[in-house]
């Protein structure tokens, strides 16, 4: 006997009951202090693109506000668990070195909060969740992203200027589908020159800005190198109405 609420598709009142949650989540996405930001910070340092950091020093309002935000509100829920996880752990059997999320300051144009230190060992960790195609490729032994090596860096320099000991750095990725057991712990010595290279490049980009007077010359974000590939589409400045024929400018790159 089929069941009274049986639907051979979605019926209208849960498509509408789906599409307010939706506006909800992307309202408080969109508004969210991480996504008010202001200042550039050091998960945004190390993309390959030079044009995006230069959209983010120039302070230029982002045109890509629709771009599905789950996967980052899951990585926000994560590490909003972890950081409550270990402060119960360590408040109920005692320190073990885990200091979360502090506020670091690499540079003084650049700062953000850095996941976990452990004062023991010296490390620096930050967490990722990522899919199952990133997942297999990092147990097939391929490094993570450069922006993510660069990111860890980055807090390890801020950790280091505000007079704690650095000695590794560590990236532990989560399945977003998938079991505890899955989980993969990128580690590495902790290496200066990485960070302070990052921040070569940010003065560099932001010297080319003042060049370009592109406050008066929005149309020269076209003559900022790009770096075109398939994380266009997550990028805030990306704008899927421009064709390949139109210049990225104030109202956004079209992904070349």
């Amino acid at each position: 006997m089929t069941s009274d609420f049986a639907q051979l598709g979605p019926d209208p009142a849960s498509m509408a009951l789906k599409r307010e949650l939706a506006e909800i989540i992307m309202w408080n996405e969109q508004t969210s202090p991480r996504s008010l930001q202001k200042t550039i910070g050091p998960s945004e340092l190390g993309d390959p693109c030079d044009r995006r950091i230069a959209y983010r020093i120039a302070g230029t309002a982002p045109v890509n506000i629709w771009a599905d935000p789950w996967p980052a509100i899951v990585g926000t829920a994560v590490h909003n668990w972890l950081e409550i996880a270990l402060n119960r752990y360590q408040k109920a059997v005692g320190d073990r070195g885990w200091l979360t999320e502090l506020r670091v300051q690499p540079d003084p144009l650049v700062h953000g909060h850095s996941d976990v230190f452990n004062t023991r060992s010296g490390t620096v960790l930050d967490y990722k969740t990522t899919g199952t195609d990133n997942m297999r490729k990092l147990q097939r032994g391929e490094p993570p992203k450069p922006g993510y090596i660069t990111q860890v860096h980055l807090y390890g320099l801020g950790h280091e200027r505000a007079g704690r000991e650095v000695n590794y750095v560590a990236l532990i990725f989560f399945p977003r589908g998938g079991w505890l057991d899955d989980s993969f712990v990128w580690r590495a010595p902790y290496d200066r020159a990485i960070a302070e290279a990052a921040l070569e490049r940010l003065y560099k980009i932001g010297f080319q800005l003042l060049d370009l007077n592109i406050e008066s010359n929005p149309h020269r974000f076209q003559l900022i190198d790009a770096a075109p590939g398939d994380s266009c589409v997550w990028c805030p400045m990306f704008n899927k109405e421009l064709n390949h024929d139109v210049a990225a400018s104030d109202r956004g790159c079209p992904g070349r």
